[in-house]
């Protein structure tokens, strides 16, 4: 075989390869796609080198596929899936000839386009998998081509080479693994187009306090945990899942595609006298229910079940209420947070409505249209929104993968559309039927369900997060929720044994939040919580090396003095009676009695240094010198000889009375 051959065969297959995830994933439609393939299998088949395309006639497809792209409605549906069409289609008129190696580099180039549009489009856990299989037949390919090049294929003469050792594909595998790993953890994270939302607002895996339809494209489950609930005196049975419906912020005005609320002074309320603040008027007492809060991460929201009559926060955080009741805490505040509650489970409390409730986006005439066609037969308005709410429970699909094109109104798109979306898209559209039949409505998101721990609270995570709709029906605000229920999170029980596929659902939820979702925010809390173990360590450890050392110069000291007190006489005025040469002299004469060196009761010290020298001379020299300064010193009246000769001295003869 060739190098020409060879070179083409694997770009081929590399680039069907790299055409795997495109129909699992949508960024390429058929149309496009399969001329790709086609084109890819038949240079992988051919037995012989392809010639490319003539020049006049990639030049005159040029400009066709260009204007298939277009048609195929361009950037509408953002920048991937144009580039990934494009790509697809270059590559299918690059192919043939692509054993030359001039074009080769070319093709080869036009081809990682591809791939990469594959997997940026893919957000299955499988695409791990599927990476590392590409990366072995990468290094398959490149030790292949390579052996083809050094054999010098391009000659004529037929190459003899082999296949790469596996032990090195595997090697090279292991080793993009172990190094993408950190790189994937340490480099700046760009803006997810899977869960992403439009720029300013909040993680759409979690709750946002301004919901933005437009752009939002696919949302991802995030198991960040947001807060923990309990309702103290109440047994975990009891526990209603309405109690767990937590509202975060509640919004009327539809502007340009998403939820926004009028810029508005709120009222801050100040807690007297350490008394809880009042939220609401006086409810029965008899059905009240007490809530205690830890909020985990901040946002700005403090999250309320919908009846809350009075809560308690801690001294020092201040708390506003927007006109709508939505409690807001300054961003600065310190996490977690306790805040406890009292709440009325059988009612809503929130503003009377006015005619911002009532307000509808231009163009409206197709929403009055169908709601009117949904509530056809309804007697009241009760069973007039509940006619809506079932009519988007039945008709419509819920779906995390919504993204509404530019030039339309995103609930006219899902409406009339799509047919389908996640719970803003159900939510945003029932408001908007409520309000074309005259009945005033609001949208409120938070978070509601919850996983029990087993001891009466619940886990709230991010995948909780929810919107739905309030309608004021028979003078009084009401819950509905046109989502349908496997759109809802739930309550979930704790403990248990996982089946497999609780074990692969739970896996998939940890590839959404550590990959998908993984964000520049993520980085930062594991900076942080890095420094703050390392800072943590260092100071430990600086603890401990402080106290070792502390440890260390105490016993040198106590050591120091312990041989100083042994060795050396009592310091100049310890003895005010006797001169320090004296006191050194008598010392001497202890330490030759504790050696056997007997002296006459009474002996002058010359008689003393003679009867010394006589059993250790070594220590006549010294000594001689001692008892001579202390009769200078003791009877001449003579100046004291300096403390360091004569602790030397003394020191020289309890030396030489040791080793005698």
């Amino acid at each position: 075989m060739s190098a020409v051959l060879e070179r083409q065969r694997w770009l081929a297959v590399l680039a069907l390869a790299a055409a795997v995830p495109l129909p699992l994933t949508g960024v390429v439609s058929w149309p496009f796609l399969v001329p790709y393939v086609v084109v890819a299998a038949w240079v992988a088949a051919s037995r012989r080198p392809l010639p490319p395309l003539p020049a006049w006639a990639e030049n005159l497809l040029a400009p066709a596929i260009l204007a298939a792209v277009v048609a195929a409605g361009g950037v509408r549906y953002g920048v991937l899936r144009p580039v990934a069409q494009l790509a697809v289609l270059v590559a299918a008129v690059r192919l043939p000839g692509c054993g030359q190696a001039r074009r080769a580099r070319l093709t080869g180039g036009v081809v990682t386009l591809v791939g990469i549009a594959g997997i940026a489009s893919s957000t299955h856990p499988a695409l791990a998998a599927y990476l590392v299989a590409l990366l072995a037949l990468v290094v398959a390919a490149a030790g292949r081509l390579a052996g083809v090049a050094l054999a010098r294929g391009d000659s004529g003469r037929p190459p003899v080479v082999g296949w790469p050792p596996a032990r090195l594909v595997v090697a090279s595998v292991v080793t993009a693994v172990l190094v993408a790993a950190p790189l994937f953890a340490l480099l700046p994270r760009l803006r997810s187009p899977f869960a992403g939302s439009p720029f300013g607002a909040q993680p759409a895996s979690g709750f946002r306090a301004l919901v933005g339809l437009r752009g939002i494209g696919d949302i991802t489950l995030s198991r960040r945990t947001v807060m923990r609930v309990s309702f103290p005196g109440v047994a975990p049975g009891h526990v209603s899942p309405d109690w767990l419906r937590l509202a975060g912020a509640t919004l009327r005005h539809y502007r340009a595609g998403g939820w926004v609320e009028a810029k508005r002074k709120g009222e801050r309320l100040v807690a007297r006298g350490g008394r809880p603040i009042a939220l609401a008027g006086e409810p029965a007492a008899a059905r009240l229910v007490r809530a205690e809060i830890v909020l985990e991460r901040g946002g700005g929201s403090l999250f309320l079940p919908l009846g809350a009559t009075e809560i308690a926060v801690r001294p020092g955080v201040a708390v506003v209420r927007d006109p709508l009741g939505s409690l807001r805490i300054p961003r600065g505040t310190e996490f977690p947070l306790d805040y406890s509650l009292e709440f009325d489970p059988a009612c809503v409390v929130q503003p009377a409505p006015d005619e911002g409730d009532l307000e509808l986006p231009p163009e409206s005439g197709p929403l009055v249209d169908l709601a009117t066609a949904a509530t056809r037969g309804t007697t009241n308005r009760l069973a007039a929104a509940l006619a809506i709410e079932q009519d988007l429970q039945t008709h419509y699909r819920y779906s995390l993968r919504s993204n509404a094109p530019v030039r339309e109104d995103p609930v006219l798109w899902f409406l009339f559309s799509s047919r389908e979306g996640h719970c803003e898209f159900f939510a945003s559209s029932m408001v908007l039927l409520l309000r074309s039949v005259g009945i005033p409505a609001r949208l409120q998101a938070g978070y509601i369900g919850g996983e029990s721990e087993g001891n009466g609270s619940y886990l709230v995570r991010e995948s909780n997060a929810h919107a739905w709709v309030l309608g004021f029906v028979d003078n009084r605000w009401r819950v509905f929720d046109p989502t349908p229920p496997e759109g809802r999170p739930g309550v979930l029980a704790a403990g248990g044994t996982l089946s497999l596929s609780e074990m692969w659902d739970r896996f998939e939820r940890a590839w959404d939040r550590w990959v998908l979702t993984f964000s520049l925010s993520d980085q930062l809390d594991i900076a942080s919580a890095v420094a703050g173990a390392v800072a943590g360590v260092a100071r430990d450890a600086a603890a401990a090396v402080a106290a070792v050392a502390g440890s260390a110069a105490v016993i040198g000291l106590a050591w120091w003095l312990r041989r100083r007190r042994r060795d050396a006489p009592r310091r100049p005025g310890a003895d005010r009676k006797a001169p320090f040469v004296t006191v050194a002299l008598r010392r001497v004469m202890a330490a030759a009695g504790r050696r056997g060196i007997a002296v006459t009761p009474g002996a002058t010290p010359r008689v003393f240094a003679a009867a010394v020298a006589a059993a250790v001379p070594a220590a006549a020299g010294p000594l001689d010198w001692l008892a001579r300064e202390h009769e200078r010193t003791r009877y001449a009246g003579a100046a004291a000889p300096p403390a360091r000769a004569v602790r030397r001295a003394a020191r020289a003869v309890e030396r030489a009375l040791k080793t005698a």
